[in-house]
């Protein structure tokens, strides 16, 4: 069964949604069944266009990672093993794993530092559920894996840049 507040697909039979933990019997949820709402429970993460994800191995250097992130301009490296998703480095590890012990670190292999094995989406899942995952996790940037391969990369701002595209369908209804 569907969730109609996220869209996650939950075994029959079950009272409450594994995504997103709201009951499943009942009334629908309050609101249009058009517009904004509809659309993130419909849409699929896959119409963010998820960025080709960076990968680097768990043995480069936190240096070589930081060093790639920085040319890039990202914010996230995808940490792979044998093309399958292990963990995730983000900016927001320099600051709070490492901070200005950076130099005495560089060397040191990335695994030390990444967060081990990363909620990953599906590009099917709706962007509904990825809001959800992102707000409850405190995720930025969320992996997307197709057979357990990752394949892409969603960020906060793919789903703020969603929203934008909305705005003028948001003002018309308050009008």
């Amino acid at each position: 069964m569907r969730c109609p507040s996220c869209g996650f697909e939950n075994l029959a039979g079950a009272d409450c949604c594994e995504g997103c933990r709201q009951p499943l019997a009942g009334e629908e949820p309050a609101g249009p069944e058009d517009g904004l709402e509809r659309d993130l429970r419909t849409d699929p993460v896959s119409l963010l266009a998820p960025a080709r994800p960076i990968t680097v191995s768990p043995n480069d250097t936190l240096g070589d990672v930081v060093q790639l992130l920085a040319e890039r301009g990202i914010g996230c490296a995808l940490v792979t093993w044998c093309d399958a998703l292990v963990g995730i480095f983000t900016e927001r590890d320099v600051l709070m794993k490492i901070g200005d012990r950076y130099a005495a670190m560089k060397d040191t292999p990335v695994r030390h530092f990444m967060t081990p094995m990363p909620e990953a989406l599906k590009s099917e899942d709706s962007i509904a559920f990825a809001l959800n995952r992102m707000a409850v996790g405190g995720f930025r940037h969320v992996p997307i894996e197709k057979d357990e391969r990752p394949t892409g990369i969603i960020s906060v701002r793919d789903v703020l840049g969603y929203l934008a595209r909305h705005f003028p369908e948001l003002l018309a209804g308050r009008g």
